[in-house]
């Protein structure tokens, strides 16, 4: 029976809940706020974790990137409740580390779909498992020769992840594409010193994506690397990959604006993200980045 940690301070919302998932045969456990949830989920160690984001102490963004940075939780699903029209709250969420978000208020059915969606991709599968625990070793031999660099890739990748599943890719396609934006930095761990600590928009330190692509070789993901050779290319740059299947091209676009946005927000001049997105959307205009991609960006910040 799947464990699921609930997380919510409003006790009708936290009963309502917790009989609608037992009822699809979940057994749930329960925290009222922040400091109690991080203690309840290190305890019972769920499946997956459903928060608030409005909780007394820490807040529902705040539990989720504490449970990100413990190892037993990096990869478990994690399903926020955001307030309704408040786009603020969704992207929070993705940045936060969250694998989906569902407004308040919702269907009880969207609830339990959303749940077996998350649970079914959360990886039940020992080829999975240890991909994830492949994938987190190189993540933690990157975040050591380049501090920061993991928390980026997870936002990275959060997004990609979010714009693929509104865009109607299938679950196989978005795992191999969160996998190669999560490892799409991995080339720092074989630059030299110079390079590796270079800003990674500074075109000098791009040896990375060759580099990158030895490292995951092995993988034997044609997306995966796809991504990691391609991600600092342009629509115009000549070695943009034109000539990929539809699927990989899919993805490699996505990674494309998602590493582009990220660039923005969290670069060495950080804009806001409605400039980032002015930004990207010019770039657009001028051939740069693709525009289905940029479009399926611009509904998620305007949702």
């Amino acid at each position: 029976m799947e464990k699921i940690l609930v997380v919510e301070d409003d006790a009708p919302s936290l009963i309502l809940t917790t009989e609608v998932l037992k009822n699809y045969n979940y057994l749930v456990v329960s925290a009222v706020d922040g400091e109690e949830a991080i203690e309840v989920a290190e305890r019972e160690n769920p499946d997956l974790a459903i928060l608030d984001v409005m909780l007394p102490g820490l807040n529902g963004f705040q539990v989720c990137e504490r449970l990100r940075s413990m190892p037993q939780f990096r990869n478990m699903p994690i399903l926020m409740l955001t307030v309704l029209n408040e786009d603020s709250h969704q992207l929070r969420a993705i940045e936060a580390g969250a694998n989906g978000f569902l407004t308040k208020p919702f269907k009880h059915t969207e609830l339990i779909m959303r749940i077996k969606a998350l649970l079914s991709v959360s990886g039940n599968v020992s080829e999975m498992v240890s991909i994830n625990t492949a994938i987190s070793a190189l993540l933690t031999a990157l975040e050591l020769r380049r501090p920061g660099s993991t928390m980026s890739s997870r936002r990275c990748a959060n997004l990609a992840e979010h714009l693929a599943t509104v865009s109607g890719v299938s679950d196989e396609v978005t795992k191999s594409l969160r996998r190669g934006v999560l490892l799409r930095d991995i080339g720092f761990i074989a630059c030299n010193d110079e390079v590796a600590l270079t800003d990674d928009h500074d075109p000098t330190s791009r040896e990375h994506a060759l580099l990158g692509l030895k490292i995951i070789s092995g993988f034997g993901n044609e997306i995966v690397e796809a991504i990691v050779r391609f991600h600092h290319s342009t629509l115009n740059s000549s070695d943009y990959p034109s000539h990929l299947p539809p699927d990989v091209k899919k993805c490699v676009n996505i990674a494309l604006v998602c590493n582009r946005f990220e660039e923005l927000i969290y670069g060495s001049e950080p804009h806001s993200k409605k400039d980032a997105l002015q930004i990207i959307q010019s770039e657009t205009s001028d051939g740069i980045w693709p525009c289905e991609e940029v479009g399926l960006l611009t509904r998620l910040l305007a949702s």
